[in-house]
């Protein structure tokens, strides 16, 4: 019997330090072990590599064999072999839309949502907006439908016991998830998230991805049971409302000054806030997450306006909308559109993402929050607010926020003034889960701020190769995504018309 780890890249960290961590742990217990690594090459495409740039995948492939230097043990080492153009070729309508990719499947792979998930993962690119957005999305597909014939043939030939990676949401993992759970082998898909004090965040989802709405819930409550059933654990919420590092490596309220409200705020009046989240983030995980009363966030916050505007006649209710500080630098239509409801004769005002207004200020001192996917609705909660959720969230579960059934239900949460805020009670489980859920693995040393260690020694980009990569990244972000991809569709559009 073996087990298989699968580390498809060694640029992303913690992920490269938990899956070695992982692979010695099986080595010092004397098992079969393949581990399985990524074999690059040309139109090769990922979630960190949206281009398929040669360079940044020489890159990995250097330091992935610096990494796997430090095991000891004997293994296995297979790689996933190169792309065949003829042989994986993409659908000709591919990039048409958004909501057809996302139904495209194999089987039991969703390798539309797999596809997408890479692609906007960098681009940010939510609509295909941008002109290389089908040359990207073709290479991605391309990618995921050869590791869907490697991985069924390989798993047909040997006899695995236990699959490891790591999140499994994009193109290059997900279809190992699938693998997986269609030929009922036992799947572990890693994570991190760190908790702002102890850092005891390594989980493990077993035969599910990580954003899976019930099995979470599962998890949480499965965690509450063991847990100390105390508050203990609310330094989550007080952390993040401090800036300080928690799941992220960044804050996103560092440059917000922490009492600072908008110069027209009225105390007078009912402040309702809505506070935005980053949308393409949540727009690939498809299943539940499509299952909503809105097409989408931007269609919500447009519906509920219009009918603000009606009943709002003696002007009494501000309708704030807090744009997420992680959209400052999206520079696609799709978060520009934002900017439209901006309308303060009607009391409609939109606060954009780089303001140095406070999202924790004025969520403790407005009337109730709104919010689509954000990790927000749940800190309303914690702080006493009455949470209106329109997204979906696994704390959905947890009876602690409003979660209408249709727009009518949710302007009726929105204009009621004695909405009552509930039980804390779903807030503390869930902050439990990402304080106590997790557990530490050994090998796997450092921290959020300083970095991350394998076997105490760090596997960052260092000398030439730091800065070659980050020429590379510049390339994608700033020449590729952004000069070519949005700036020539812009005046490629306007030449048209």
């Amino acid at each position: 019997m073996k087990f298989m780890v699968y580390i498809p890249s060694s640029l992303n960290s913690p992920e490269f330090e938990i899956l070695l961590s992982k692979s010695q742990l099986i080595l010092d217990q004397k098992k079969n072990l393949d581990i399985i690594i990524c074999g690059g090459g040309k139109d090769y495409a990922c979630a960190n590599n949206i281009f398929a740039q040669p360079k940044i995948c020489k890159i990995c492939k250097k330091n992935t064999k610096k990494g796997l230097d430090k095991l000891k043990g004997k293994y296995n080492l297979l790689r996933t072999p190169r792309i065949n153009k003829k042989k994986y070729k993409a659908p000709s309508n591919l990039s048409s839309s958004p909501y057809k990719i996302k139904k495209l499947n194999i089987g039991n792979f969703d390798i539309g949502l797999s596809v997408y998930s890479s692609y906007i993962n960098s681009s940010r690119d939510h609509d295909f907006q941008g002109y290389l957005s089908k040359y990207s999305l073709n290479k991605l597909y391309s990618t995921s439908l050869m590791l869907n014939g490697f991985f069924k043939n390989y798993i047909t030939m040997n006899k695995i016991k236990k699959i490891i990676l790591y999140n499994g949401r994009h193109n290059h993992t997900r279809v190992l998830v699938r693998v997986g759970q269609l030929n009922k082998i036992e799947t572990e898909v890693m994570e991190f998230s760190g908790d702002g004090e102890s850092n005891k965040g390594v989980r493990s989802f077993y035969n599910h991805l990580p954003t899976d709405i019930k099995y979470l819930y599962y998890l949480i409550m499965k965690n509450w049971d063991i847990s100390s059933k105390s508050n203990k654990c609310d330094y989550f919420f007080k952390y993040k409302a401090a800036g300080r590092l928690i799941g992220d490596k960044a804050s996103y309220v560092l440059k917000q000054k922490s009492n600072l409200v908008p110069i027209n705020w009225d105390y007078k009046k009912r402040n309702i806030v809505y506070f935005t989240s980053s949308q393409d983030e949540y727009s690939a995980l498809g299943g539940e997450y499509d299952k909503t009363i809105y097409k989408n966030q931007t269609s919500s916050i447009k519906m509920i306006i219009k009918d603000i505007k009606k009943h709002n006649k003696k002007k009494n209710i501000c309708f704030w909308i807090r744009c997420h500080p992680n959209l400052e630098h999206v520079f696609w239509d799709y978060n520009d559109s934002i900017n439209q409801f901006q309308d303060p004769d009607n009391n409609i005002f939109v606060i954009p993402p780089a303001s140095p207004v406070s999202s924790y200020k004025i969520m403790r001192i407005c009337e109730k929050v709104i919010t689509y996917n954000s990790l927000t609705g749940i800190e309303a909660v914690y702080w006493n607010k009455p949470s209106i959720v329109l997204g979906r969230r696994v704390y959905e579960k947890l009876n602690c926020i409003y979660s209408p059934k249709s727009h009518n239900s949710n302007l009726k949460l929105i204009l009621n003034k004695n909405l009552k805020p509930k039980s804390k009670n779903g807030a503390i489980k869930f902050a439990s889960f990402w304080v106590e859920g997790g557990y530490r693995i050994k090998y796997l040393t450092g921290s959020m701020r300083h970095g991350y260690q394998f076997k105490k020694e760090s596997l960052r980009l260092a000398g030439m190769e730091k800065w070659q990569y980050y020429i590379e990244k510049f390339k994608q972000l700033y020449l590729y995504n952004y000069i070519i991809s949005f700036k020539l569709s812009k005046i490629l559009k306007r030449f048209i018309k």
